[in-house]
């Protein structure tokens, strides 16, 4: 399964003087998509030995080499029908890396000196892992869901609640018995809000939290959480615990999480947009971003997800280039065209102590590609 462990893994890959062949695959349901797979990969992979065409010899071989290997496999594309994947490939490296994906991606095949991360940070960013809790009386069934797929479900029972509604000598075992009912119902709000903490606070945790049940055992679940826990929540949805399964408990939680992604994305966005505006830290398009990212100013990089971008790097130094210059000027090295600028901005950002953050919602965003939060503001120089 894909997760931001093999992502890391990848990333650090050593490739040596080898190209690395990146190749993703949408795999739509249907018969017609089943047909399809095998020219829709021919023709990739015709466009990637193409682009490998002025490598050195042992690079081309190495190319050739896994563009064979991956035509003798087009059968196993066939098995994730309905999913996408990801596949990549370096004779020469030693790397052969193959990934199922939840959602779609765009067909595309890159043939660079790293492999091509992007979409899978991206999906990584789409798919986060997220707790739902469904409560009940004396219930509380707990699922945490990765890339969309179930992977742990759990139940907690505390004491039953007794009815309430009989008289007693004037009243008075009536409100003795409902207030034991409110305890009760109350410690186990409490449990729930203890397990939940535990469960954030353990090895792989979860980013998002969400709520399903009554209105009323909502709010009272959300009223025992721990503040760290309550940070978490992406909203609540309404199910009788007696009629949930995996699956529909998934499909509510998700249209959830989706809501609260989309919502963030846009406020996030809209920051940014107000920073720059305003002559703020932040700046809008590829060439200012390149500038920043240069300049090691970046805190966020923000990318609308959609077509790569080519452009320059050094391969000494790192600096970056929406154009194809003839040399850096920073080192006097040559410069490498890559296929994916952004893909790179991203890599120097990471390693620069920043973070990207993938917007998949149309938007403002959609016109300039890229824009970047930054640690400090850059003065503007006048070329003239």
């Amino acid at each position: 399964m894909l997760d931001q462990d093999s992502i890391d893994r990848l990333r650090k890959a050593a490739t040596g003087d080898y190209p690395v062949l990146s190749l993703y695959v949408n795999l739509e349901p249907g018969p017609e998509a089943l047909r399809t797979v095998p020219a829709r990969i021919k023709e990739l992979l015709a466009h990637a030995e193409e682009e490998s065409a002025t490598l050195p010899r042992p690079q081309r071989i190495s190319i050739r080499s896994d563009i064979q290997s991956l035509l003798s496999d087009i059968g196993r594309f066939g098995s994730d029908l309905g999913r996408s994947v990801a596949t990549f490939r370096s004779s020469g490296a030693d790397l052969d890396e193959h990934f199922t994906l939840p959602g779609p991606v765009r067909d595309r095949a890159i043939v660079d000196s790293v492999p091509y991360l992007r979409p899978l940070e991206a999906m990584i960013e789409h798919y986060p892992r997220f707790c739902v809790a469904v409560v009940g009386n004396r219930l509380a069934s707990i699922f945490r869901f990765s890339m969309g797929e179930l992977e742990t479900w759990e139940e907690m029972r505390d004491e039953e609640v007794r009815k309430a509604n009989f008289g007693g000598y004037s009243g008075y075992e009536e409100r003795r018995v409902r207030a034991h009912s409110d305890e009760v119902i109350k410690k186990h709000y409490r449990h729930l809000g203890s397990r939940l903490a535990d469960l954030r606070r353990a090895d792989g945790g979860f980013d998002l939290l969400i709520l399903g049940g009554s209105d009323a055992h909502v709010a009272g679940a959300l009223a025992a959480l721990p503040p760290d826990v309550a940070n978490l929540l992406a909203g609540s949805f309404t199910i009788d615990p007696g009629m949930m399964t995996p699956s529909i408990v998934l499909a509510l939680a998700t249209d959830v999480a989706e809501e609260w992604e989309e919502q963030n994305e846009k406020r996030l966005v809209a920051e940014l947009f107000d920073a720059a505006a305003s002559g703020g830290s932040a700046t809008l398009g590829l060439e200012g971003v390149c500038a920043a990212v240069n300049r090691r100013a970046v805190d966020v990089l923000f990318v609308q997800v959609g077509h790569a971008i080519p452009g320059s790097a050094c391969a000494n130094c790192g600096w970056v280039s929406c154009r194809m210059e003839p040399g850096c000027p920073v080192c006097d090295s040559t410069l490498r065209r890559v296929p994916d600028l952004v893909d790179r901005l991203g890599e120097s950002v990471r390693s620069a102590g920043g973070t990207v953050q993938h917007i998949l919602s149309d938007g403002p965003l959609a016109e300039v590609g890229v824009g970047a939060q930054l640690r400090y503001s850059i003065p503007m120089v006048d070329p003239t």
